[in-house]
Parts: C-alpha cells; sequence; structure tokens
C-alpha cells in the first residue's frame, strides 16, 4: 500500500485536503441513516471509510473509521454493535495491502465469514427476535456494508478522485471488460435491492398503521358510546362513578391492547393494567414519539450507549389518543409492534431471499454474457500484442473468431492493417535501399548546392550572400594589405522599361548579356556581384584613384555598343556610383549605402556617367526624403498657397488672364521652388491630390473677385499628364466647378506636350469633353516636348505657350526669331493663339508684338503674386 503522507510537499497540501474532504463525507454519513422497519437502517459511512483505505493506506483508513465511530457513539448514541465498522476497516484493509483491485471480493468474504456471524451473536444476546429474523437483520445489515464496498470500487475505478485527491502517484491499470461488466450487473442488483427495501418499509409501515388505528379507533368508539348513553344530560355523576364506569368498561378489552384512561393531570384513572392506575402516564419517557396522524403515534424505546441491544421496534407501539366527556377525560390505546412482527419479518424475509436469488441468477447470466462477449476480444488481445514486431519477423498470426458483428468486424480490420503493415515493411525497405543511393548523390551534389547558395543562377555571378563574405575579407585584411577599398553600385538606365515593354524573357537575356560586359570590364581583383534586379556590385582593392576612374569610366563604356537581342538592337547606359574605405565611411552597410547615393546622383546628372560619393550628396539625399515626406504633410497642413502671374494682351496692354503658380512654405526649410518639389510629387503620383487642390483653390479665389466685383478674368491651371492615365479629370473638374460656382469660361486648363505620347485617342476624347464644358486648353512649353506640329489639327486647343527657351535672346537670334514667327503662323492658321511666357525686356516684349504674339507673360509686367496684391491690379483695370 503506497503512503501518500510521505509524498513530495508539492502534494501533501492536497491530499491533506483530499484526507478531510472523505473525514468529513464520512462523518455526515454517520449522522444521516436511512431507517427502516424495526429498526433497520442503511448507511453510506462505510462508503467512505473503505474509500480512505483505498486512496489513504491502511492507518489513515483505520484513523477516519476510528474517529467516525467514536463520534456516532458520543453524539448520536449509536449502539456498540455498530462497532463492526471499525472491525471491518481493520481486517479487509490488512488484507487489501496485498490484493489492492479486490476490494468488493474482500468484503464480502469477511461479511460472509465474520460480518455475519458476530452481529447474529451480538443480537442474541439481548434481542427477543426469533433466529431466523436476527438473520435476516444482519444480512441486510451485511448487504449494506457490501453496497457500500461494491460502489467504492466503482468510485475509485471509473472516476478521476484518485488524481483529484493527489493520489495520481500510482498509475492506475486499465479495467478488464469482464470487471466492467460485473459491477455494471451487481450494482443495478444492489440499487434493486435498497428501492425495494425502501419501497417495502413504507408500505409495510403504512398498513400496520393503518390496521392499528383502526382497531384503536374502534375500541375508543365504542367506549364513548357506551359513555355517552349510560351518562344523563339531567343527571351529573360524581368522579368515582365515571372511573368506576370506565374501570367497568375497559376489563373485557383484549389482551394485546393496553387501555388507558386519565385525567387532564394525565394521571391514570382507569386501566386494563390494574397495576398502572394511580401512576402518571408519560409517553415520551425513555422513548421518542413520532406523530403518524392527528392521533396516532410512534412510540420507539431510546437505545442506551454501550448496549448491545439492536434499535428494533421490539418494544415500541402505536399510541392512539383521544377525549371523553368534552376533554375531561383521556383515553390512550397502545397496540404492541411486537404484535405485527411475524408478518412483517415474513414480508422481508421473501423479499430478501428472492433477491438473493436474482443477485445469484444476475451473477450467473453476467459470466455467460462476459465470457460470450470477451473470448473473442481475449483473443484478439493475445493476437495482436506486438503486432508490428511479428509483422516485421514474418511470424505466423492465429486469428480468432467470432459471431458477433462487432468483435467480427474489429478482427477484420486488424487483418487489414496488418496486411496494410506488411505492405509498408516491404515498401519501408525499398525506401531504404532508395534513400542509399540517393544519399550517395547527394555527396556528390553537395558541391552544386554550394555553388546555388552563392552565385546567382540567372547570370553565375557572385549573388548577396557571397558579397557580404567577399567584403567581410575585403574589411578583414584592410591593415594586411594597407589599400583602400573601393565600391562601384552599377544600374542598368529604363531596364524597368524593357522588362515592362519587352517582357522579362527579353529582360534575363540583356542582365546575362550585361553581366558578361561587366565581368569584361572589371581590372586587377575587382570582383562583380550581382545583388538582384538591374544592380550589379564592384568591390575590390585599388592604389590610385585614376585607377579607380578608369575601372569606372571601363564600367561605362561596356554599354557603348547596343545589346542585340532577338535581332532587335537594344541601346542602353549605365550609371556607376563610387564609395571607397575608409574615406567615405567606417564600416561595409556605410559604404555600400554612400555607393548607391552616389550612383542616384549619377542618374540625376544624366544616363552613362559615373560620380564619386560625396558628403553633400547625403546631405541633397536627406532633403530629397524631407520633401518627399513632408508633401502629404503639406496639403494636409495647408502649408500650399497659390500665388498668380498676369497675361497682358500683346496689342492693347491690358490684363487678359491669370496663371496660378504653387508656392509651398516648409515649416523648417522655408519657401521651397517648385523646379524642387514638382518632380518629387510627379514620381511618388501625390501630383494627383496637389493639382486637384490647385485647381479647386484656383476656381474659389476667381469666383471670390467676381462676387467682389472685380475684372472677371480667365485662370489658367497646369495639370499634369498623370491625370489623363490614372485619375479622374473629368470627374474632378466637373465637381470642382458645382462646388466653387465658377464658370467653365473662366478655366483654362494648361498641359505638356508629353500629355500625348500615350493613348493619344483618349486624351483627345478627354479634352473634347473638357472643351464640350466651356473649358480653355493651353499647350504649356510648346516646343520642349515630343509633339509634332502635325498632331495640333487634330487637338481641340485653345492656345499654345511658347516655352521661355524660345523667347530669351530672341531679338539677337535669327534662328530663334524664324522658328518663333513660323510657330506663330502655323498657330494662328489654326485659329489659335499664342501666348510667349519669359519675356522679361521691353526689346523682347516689342519684338513678340511685332510678330503679332497675343499675349505676354513675364517678370516684366509683373512677377507672380498673392491672391491679395492681385485684387488690387483686378480692381485697377476694374
Amino acid at each position: 500500500m503506497s503512503k501518500p503522507f510521505d509524498q513530495p510537499r508539492n502534494k501533501q497540501v492536497t491530499v491533506v485536503f483530499a484526507f478531510a474532504i472523505c473525514m468529513l463525507l464520512a462523518l455526515a454519513a454517520e449522522s444521516n441513516h436511512f431507517h427502516f422497519l424495526y429498526g433497520i437502517t442503511f448507511s453510506f459511512t462505510s462508503l467512505f471509510v473503505l474509500l480512505g483505505l483505498r486512496l489513504f493506506g491502511y492507518w489513515p483508513g483505520l484513523l477516519i473509521a476510528a474517529v467516525v465511530l467514536a463520534l456516532g457513539t458520543f453524539l448520536h448514541e449509536e449502539p456498540v454493535s455498530h462497532y463492526i465498522l471499525f472491525l471491518e476497516a481493520a481486517i479487509v484493509g490488512l488484507f487489501l495491502r496485498k490484493n489492492k483491485n479486490r476490494l468488493f471480493g474482500l468484503d464480502v468474504a469477511f461479511w460472509l465469514l465474520i460480518g455475519i456471524p458476530s452481529l447474529f451473536c451480538l443480537y442474541m444476546t439481548e434481542s427477543m427476535l426469533a433466529s431466523k429474523d436476527l438473520l435476516l437483520v444482519a444480512a441486510i445489515l451485511a448487504m449494506n456494508g457490501m453496497i457500500n464496498a461494491l460502489f467504492t470500487e466503482i468510485v475509485y475505478q471509473y472516476t478521476p478522485l484518485p488524481k483529484w485527491s493527489g493520489y495520481s502517484f500510482n498509475m492506475r491499470r486499465p479495467n478488464s471488460f469482464s470487471k466492467v461488466l460485473f459491477h455494471f450487473s451487481i450494482g443495478i442488483v444492489f440499487i434493486s435491492f435498497l428501492l425495494n427495501i425502501f419501497m417495502n418499509s413504507l408500505s409495510s409501515f403504512k398498513e400496520v398503521s393503518l390496521y392499528a388505528q383502526r382497531i384503536s379507533s374502534t375500541e375508543v368508539e365504542r367506549i364513548a358510546k357506551a359513555w355517552d348513553n349510560w351518562q344523563l344530560p339531567s343527571t351529573r355523576m360524581l368522579e368515582p362513578e365515571q372511573v368506576s364506569f370506565f374501570q367497568y368498561m375497559l376489563e373485557g378489552t383484549p389482551a394485546d391492547l393496553h387501555i388507558s384512561v386519565t385525567n387532564a393531570e394525565h394521571f391514570i384513572a382507569a386501566s386494563n393494567h390494574s397495576d398502572e392506575i394511580g401512576q402518571t402516564l408519560d409517553l415520551a419517557k425513555d422513548r421518542k414519539l413520532t406523530s403518524i396522524s392527528p392521533k396516532s403515534y410512534v412510540a420507539m424505546p431510546n437505545v442506551k450507549m454501550n448496549s448491545l441491544h439492536s434499535q428494533t421496534w421490539h418494544d415500541g407501539y402505536f399510541v392512539y389518543s383521544d377525549t371523553i366527556s368534552t376533554n375531561q377525560w383521556y383515553i390512550y390505546v397502545q397496540i404492541p409492534l411486537s404484535n405485527y412482527q411475524n408478518y412483517l419479518f415474513s414480508k422481508y424475509f421473501t423479499h430478501f431471499v428472492y433477491l438473493i436469488g436474482l443477485a445469484v441468477f444476475t451473477a450467473i447470466v453476467a459470466y455467460l454474457i462476459n465470457r460470450w462477449l470477451s473470448r473473442g476480444l481475449t483473443k484478439l488481445a493475445a493476437a495482436t500484442t506486438d503486432l508490428p514486431l511479428k509483422l516485421k519477423q514474418m511470424n505466423t498470426i492465429e486469428w480468432p473468431s467470432s459471431s458477433i458483428v462487432e468483435v467480427h468486424s474489429l478482427i477484420t480490420n486488424f487483418k487489414q492493417m496488418s496486411t496494410n503493415l506488411i505492405h509498408m515493411f516491404q515498401e519501408s525497405q525499398r525506401n531504404n535501399e532508395r534513400l542509399e543511393a540517393q544519399a550517395f548523390m547527394l555527396q556528390q551534389s553537395e558541391e552544386r548546392l554550394h555553388q546555388l547558395a552563392y552565385y546567382d543562377m540567372l547570370t553565375g555571378l557572385p549573388n548577396r550572400l557571397q558579397f557580404s563574405l567577399h567584403a567581410k575579407d575585403l574589411f578583414a585584411n584592410y591593415t594586411n594589405i594597407n589599400k583602400p577599398i573601393a565600391v562601384m553600385y552599377a544600374d542598368i538606365n529604363r531596364f524597368k522599361q524593357i522588362n515592362d515593354t519587352l517582357g522579362h524573357a527579353v529582360g534575363d537575356i540583356l542582365l546575362q548579356k550585361a553581366a558578361e560586359r561587366f565581368g569584361a570590364s572589371a581590372i586587377g581583383d575587382c570582383a562583380v556581384f550581382r545583388l538582384g534586379g538591374d544592380e550589379f556590385v564592384f568591390a575590390g582593392y585599388y592604389e590610385h584613384e585614376a585607377d579607380l576612374a578608369s575601372n569606372a569610366q571601363a564600367v561605362v563604356d561596356s554599354f557603348n555598343e547596343p545589346f542585340v537581342i532577338d535581332g532587335a538592337m537594344l541601346f542602353l547606359t549605365v550609371s556607376v556610383g563610387i564609395s571607397v574605405y575608409p574615406q567615405d565611411g567606417g564600416d561595409m552597410d556605410t559604404i555600400i549605402r554612400n555607393a548607391d547615393i552616389a550612383m542616384y546622383n549619377a542618374k540625376e546628372q544624366g544616363d552613362g556617367c559615373y560620380r564619386f560619393f560625396m558628403p553633400t550628396l547625403v546631405n541633397a539625399m536627406t532633403e530629397k526624403m524631407q520633401l518627399e515626406n513632408g508633401l502629404y504633410h503639406a496639403l494636409k497642413e495647408n502649408q500650399f498657397s497659390l500665388h498668380y502671374q498676369p497675361k497682358i494682351n500683346a496689342a492693347t496692354g491690358e490684363l487678359c488672364g491669370i496663371e496660378a503658380l504653387i508656392r509651398w512654405r516648409h515649416p523648417e526649410l522655408g519657401m521651397i521652388p517648385p523646379d524642387k518639389f514638382i518632380p518629387l510629387a510627379e514620381q511618388s503620383g501625390f501630383i494627383l491630390d496637389i493639382d486637384s487642390w490647385v485647381f479647386r483653390e484656383a476656381c474659389r479665389q476667381n469666383k471670390a473677385w467676381q462676387d467682389a466685383g472685380l475684372q472677371r478674368i480667365c485662370v489658367s491651371v497646369n495639370i499634369s499628364a498623370r491625370h489623363f492615365y490614372q485619375g479622374h479629370l473629368s470627374e474632378m473638374i466637373v465637381g470642382a466647378l458645382k462646388d466653387t460656382g465658377l464658370e467653365a469660361q473662366y478655366v483654362s486648363l494648361e498641359i505638356t506636350e508629353g500629355v500625348f505620347m500615350r493613348n493619344l485617342d483618349q486624351v483627345i476624347e478627354t479634352i473634347r469633353f473638357l472643351r464640350g464644358l466651356g473649358i480653355q486648353i493651353s499647350i504649356d512649353d510648346f516646343g520642349t516636348g515630343y509633339s509634332s506640329l502635325n498632331q495640333l489639327q487634330r487637338l481641340p486647343i485653345s492656345d499654345v505657350k511658347l516655352d521661355r527657351s524660345f523667347i530669351q535672346g530672341i531679338v539677337d537670334d535669327e534662328k530663334k526669331s524664324s522658328i518663333v514667327k513660323a510657330i506663330i503662323e502655323l498657330v494662328h492658321s489654326m485659329n489659335m493663339k499664342v501666348v510667349a511666357e519669359g519675356v522679361e525686356t521691353a526689346a523682347e516684349s516689342q519684338f513678340c508684338t511685332d510678330l503679332n504674339c497675343d499675349e505676354l507673360q513675364g517678370y516684366l509686367f509683373s512677377k507672380p503674386v498673392p491672391p491679395q496684391e492681385l485684387a488690387l491690379m483686378l480692381k485697377k483695370t476694374g
């Protein structure tokens, strides 16, 4: 038997708590018995005592039994015969230490060999019951103990109580099918026994009590009727005469009835037992009264502590009480319960024998069913023990047979599983052979895997991982070689355009050819790597900066010859950025980043060149990033504003229009020129939101001037080409005009020639829609883009703005003047106006006027001014 109180400290609290709960439950059961007839009781006390033995061991279980029985004796006055429970716990617990899983069998043996004989002998000393009745009482008490033992075993075996009580340190074995069936069948018989005893007690008690009440009430009615007939209303009898009358009436009563007549002080005046006359009648003395009707009671003798007498109903009485002569006299009829003893015990004995027979029959049936059901399962369990090992060793399996469908299906499933396992073993053997061959192949391909891990699969150049290792080696050997380390970052210009237009297959071929040229252009110990996409890196030592510049130029010059792919010639350039360790940075990450910055600077300076890193590039790049990040906040926080530059009628010199120009006052950098942030907005796509705000604000301001009574003029707004491909230009313009209330004729859109590079038909359709609204369309910076003069005839354009590059120096440059004159004549021939922008001198103004230019714009007339200043101009002209 295990010792739970010797377990580690972390389990002791749980075990002690469970022990206390078990003790309390045993005390509660001892305080609440289920009472049947003739003092027979049913108690669950031994259930918790036996459970304590099973859970906590021998001595803790005996402690529970001793404490419970001692308290039951002193508090509830249980008879000494109740100590058979302690004897049960001691003997069963002793044998249970070596036979842990046989609690019920040990308890049955105890009651048959020790318990029933001991109780029978104890009851024989004082009880007046017959031997057969005493044997029945002892057997019922023994049955109580066996039922508790059975349910103790069921609770322990089929509930998680051992784990909850901290008793999980002993692993509980699985239960056999036969044992589960046995517990189930015997449990049903025992429950039926309890229910039968209980119902029989109720029905028997009710039957006997009604019979006793009927006899008692009949006798009382006889005496009361005689009293009424004997005593005349006109005659008042004296008390002695009344007592004599009652004594006379009681002399003929049956001997098994004990009838007494008392006065109001319960003094016995008459009785059919003459020895009681003159005494005081106290029914509650040494008895316990229980009411069963308004006039009927059951009087049971109290059992004295330490008595060997069992609390039976042999000395009990049915008591019937009533009044005679207007509550002057009280009559009591007492009928001994022993009168019905033989009848009741005969019924008990009959039921008990029936239940014993039923239990034996059930046990036999359970055994036969268990043998029928479990025989096939038992053989199957034996056959499947170590089944994988048997199959692996190709041993013959003897499969059982069964007439039960479920068991037969289970056997069939095991057969099929065994067949599958054999196939699996065979397949596993073949797989092992293949794995050995593959292991040899894997060993041979290890070098190939290394190649794939450190080299680019497309170009064959070392990849980013190899570059990181090479860079670490360069830095590690720097102190020994004492030569500067150069990193050149090369990027193919317009590679994305090649991929998008000609496809990725062509792009891959281009990368392969570029890798070949880069490899050929590398000078000395300079190595080339492909980091990804169209990004390549050159890294190595150098001695003189001239050698480094020569190497960079060689890389740039490697793209002088066109690439021929699928018969097509591709002319491309490469931009190179150079960073040197240690002068441009103290670690490789910094050197690579600075080379990347220098490469982007080379792209900005023009295709096909290289640039060395300079610290100022960091500031420029930082400023560029700051501007890019600040664009969103600028619009959200109202950092943008509009200035307006007037347009002058060349013939009259009057104000004929204005152009809205955006300005950005950065909270940290101050006023940002448009040529700095507009290209950034174009690249990021944020130009769509900026143009939308500019157009709406210009319309609002123009409408406000008109509402103020100022001159009605047309305001020109620059619109990015992105609106024609990515935005919803028409919806934006219509919505702004509707919200501001400005008429469309007072708005002009200025677009560049880049609008006509893609989707020309879609662009023309959009322009025609806007022209249909009344909006004027102007081509800005005409002559600097990609459109031809032939396209003008297809475009619904209202005017053309000559770029300022044509106006500057036009007076002294005959070629410029001839070009401008030809453009003006061509535009006029298509009924469009010409606007000259960038006019800064009077000579340029006069010259453009002489060439019949329609409108003039430039610093000669006015620089862009805030709305307040322009309002003054409009007021003067108005």
